[in-house]
């Protein structure tokens, strides 16, 4: 080589590193535009002076830009240019990280698989130079991909082969790293005292090196694992001590991370207005920051405050889209905890089908990950999905296995999931006329909401037991001790800020009011019931407040209003295919019909309400409508029809009255059902079966008491015509019989 050519291949290297520290300076700056066009020009000029070892560290440089830019693919190609700059220079170990650090930006690209191939390759090169640092890397790397495929196994076996190889380097920091992520593991199988060990010995490390980018990730890890321990108060010191360090050294992802733990603080305390704040937060970090798994994870979490919160078209956005983020980069973990949520958010939504073929799927993942607590919602999903669907004996299989899931489970998961699932079996219970059961139910799911070793979920429940105890009294006939608990229930819920129980409660003290014949107090809460179920995007329960509106119009004699609001309430029920509800609309419709003298109309409603009710099984809504169905034959004088029909009725009565657990609240539910037996008194007398009648009635007044039966008897005895042209004189004689009839059996109770 000449001395000129010399010269100029010097000239060429000084204005190489010149370019160099220009990029050095931009980078620094922030000027990554510039720092990229300068080290890109070093680079050529490296290459071109045959310094393959700087031109392969510029292109190292331009793949760091872009990976911060979030230009994955070019990142991916700028290290496979550095790579091979290295390969040229003989640099193995500088070939190997090039490999690393192109594994990395491979796995945010879900791309796992060439991922893997990046880092074993790196692995053999670091196996070959006998670097220890180098193996603890790889291995760490490999324990991340197999965490993101959920082979959790596979990927704690990597992670103690890292902390191995980096104990032998006596790499401390990094095999604190190391541990908290083998920890992460351990916290995810809910081994607590390994998990909370591991991050204590981290975080001592990092405060040793004084590494405050360490000290905040470990107070965040050691706080997700007191936040799954319900060690609230510790969680939220540690967390707000992050969040604090994590701004004064501007780490903006630590500060996400925080506030992240922060507002599932927040949730499990009922303070969904901090939740919100703080997880709305926390996505606007990571959003900024391009992190695609920390914006799924806040979504998630959002998704869940917004369905809380009612929020259900939101909620349902969200949710997808954390979905659509954790598919993306194959993080499989997530994928299970947010399809089961949007799978409950489906279902408030009232898309049934979605929301089983959802909550099914999750269900699936759950199992397949071994993860209970996913497993645990997902059945109670699927349980609501089938009580909504009138499907009560699948219901019914469904709480029941998740009752016994969660008998296995860690107290934390299972305690919640027990008295949920208690809760469940109780609602199914009243509707089947079981009201033994019911009431040991929510004994049972009482006690542990209540009780010393309650955790925080599981008292959360007290509102939602209150509600389902106010729906039993209600159904024994107890209106005012029903009112009385709904009234606490709503007081409760709106307290621990759960709209959906605060407004269910809402409508069972119209309900009750209704029951009562107070019409005026029914009607606007009934009117305020619905309001409140529009602003959750409720359609079933505005159906409900639109039905408990129809009863009310038909108690005030309004029969077109009732008709309508019958109508409008189908409607809704169709909508969110709720056909337990949609029976009791078709009853209802039905007696309307009855009163406006339609009686073939009615009839036509009361089959189709008494099928749904016998496919439901029932009992109660089967007495209702055969009782219906039995007045309007005695009006038609087929009394044979009619007997038919109320002793049927009255078999079911008298089966769930038995089944109420204390003998003292029989009467309490027999009277409501006085009209019915008055009438089947009433058709016995018609049909010359006096003693059938007195027998019949004395065993009720025995039970209920004769005020109310006696009551209903003079009613119709005086509505009997017994004189006027309209009537021949056979008429005047059998209906003046019969008044002396009922007046000798009204006398005898």
């Amino acid at each position: 080589m000449t001395t000129s050519e010399n010269e100029k291949k010097e000239k060429d290297r000084q204005q190489a590193e010149k370019r160099l520290q220009n990029g050095f300076t931009a980078y620094n700056d922030g000027k990554l535009d510039q720092a990229t066009e300068a080290f890109g020009d070093a680079e050529i000029r490296f290459r071109l002076s045959g310094d393959f070892k700087q031109a392969g560290d510029c292109r190292a440089m331009i793949a760091d830009i872009q990976e911060q830019n979030n230009a994955l693919e070019q990142a991916v190609n700028s290290y496979q240019r550095a790579l091979k700059h290295y390969q040229e220079a003989d640099r193995p170990l500088l070939v190997a990280s090039s490999s690393l650090s192109m594994g990395h930006v491979e796995r945010r690209l879900a791309h796992l698989d060439r991922a893997q191939d990046a880092y074993q390759n790196a692995q053999q090169i670091y196996r070959k130079q006998q670097n220890l640092k180098g193996l603890g890397n790889v291995e760490l790397a490999l324990g991340h991909i197999e965490l993101q495929r959920a082979n959790t196994n596979y990927a704690a076996e990597h992670y103690q082969d890292a902390i191995r190889y980096f104990k032998e380097a006596n790499e401390t920091t990094n095999e604190a790293d190391a541990s908290r992520s083998l920890a992460d593991i351990q916290r995810l199988s809910r081994q607590f005292s390994e998990a909370e060990a591991a991050y204590k010995r981290a975080l001592e490390i990092y405060q040793q090196s004084g590494d405050n980018y360490g000290i905040v990730d470990a107070q965040v890890g050691l706080g997700y694992i007191y936040i799954d321990q319900e060690r609230l108060n510790e969680a939220t010191t540690l967390l707000a001590d992050a969040l604090n360090r994590a701004g004064l050294i501007e780490y903006e992802l630590g500060q996400a991370d925080a506030n992240l733990g922060l507002a599932e603080i927040n949730f499990l305390q009922s303070q969904i207005d901090q939740a919100l704040i703080a997880a709305q937060s926390a996505l606007q970090t990571y959003s900024d920051q391009h992190n695609a798994l920390g914006t799924a994870n806040a979504g998630r979490i959002l998704g869940e405050i917004n369905l809380r919160r009612g929020q259900l078209s939101y909620a349902n956005s969200i949710m997808e889209r954390s979905l659509r983020t954790y598919q993306a980069v194959s993080y499989r973990l997530g994928q299970a905890e947010t399809t089961v949520g949007l799978g409950y958010i489906q279902y408030r939504r009232g898309f049934l089908s979605r929301a089983k073929k959802t909550l099914e799927d999750g269900l699936k993942q759950g199992h397949t990950l071994n993860n209970p607590v996913v497993e645990n919602r997902a059945l109670l999903g699927l349980g609501y999905v089938h009580k909504q669907q009138g499907e009560l004996g699948p219901a019914k299989n469904i709480f029941t296995d998740a009752h016994d899931l969660a008998e296995k489970a860690d107290s934390s998961i299972g305690k919640p999931t027990l008295a949920a699932a208690e809760i469940g079996l109780a609602r199914l219970a009243i509707l089947s006329g079981n009201m033994k059961e019911a009431e040991t139910l929510l004994e049972t799911a009482e006690a542990a909401a209540s009780g010393n070793s309650q955790n925080l979920q599981t008292g959360q429940l007290l509102p939602e037991i209150l509600a389902v105890r106010g729906q039993l009294r209600l159904a024994e006939g107890d209106f005012t001790e029903a009112e009385a608990l709904y009234s606490s229930a709503h007081n409760q819920a709106e307290a621990l800020q759960q709209p959906e129980i605060a407004v269910e409660a809402l409508l069972g003290q119209a309900q009750a009011r209704l029951s009562r014949g107070e019409l005026e107090a029914a009607l606007n809460t009934f009117y305020e019931t619905g309001r409140q179920f529009q602003l959750l995007e409720n359609t079933d329960g505005d159906g409900l407040a639109v039905l408990g509106v129809a009863q009310v119009h038909i108690g005030q004699q309004q029969w077109d209003e009732a008709l309508e609001n019958c109508e409008a309430a189908l409607v809704r029920f169709r909508q969110s295919d709720d056909q337990t509800n949609e029976a009791d609309a078709f009853l209802t419709r039905g007696l309307t019909y009855r009163s406006k003298e339609e009686l073939d109309t009615a009839l036509n409603d009361f089959e189709q309400a008494l099928r749904q009710y016998h496919q439901q099984r029932r009992p109660l809504g089967v007495a209702d409508t055969r009782f219906a169905r039995g007045a309007i034959f005695l009006l038609r004088g087929d009394f044979a029809r009619a007997r038919d029909e109320q002793s049927k009725a009255i078999i079911q009565v008298e089966r769930v009255m038995n089944s109420i657990n204390s003998p003292e609240r029989w009467g309490t539910f027999l009277r409501q059902y006085a009209e019915q037996y008055a009438e089947t008194a009433i058709t016995d007398l018609r049909q010359n079966n006096d003693a059938q009648a007195h027998s019949l009635l004395q065993n009720f007044v025995q039970i209920a008491g004769a005020k109310e039966v006696k009551q209903h008897l003079q009613t119709y005895e005086e509505a009997i015509p017994v004189g006027g042209e309209e009537l021949s004189a056979d008429e005047v004689q059998i209906n003046t019989d019969l008044v002396k009839r009922l007046t000798q059996l009204r006398r005898t109770l």
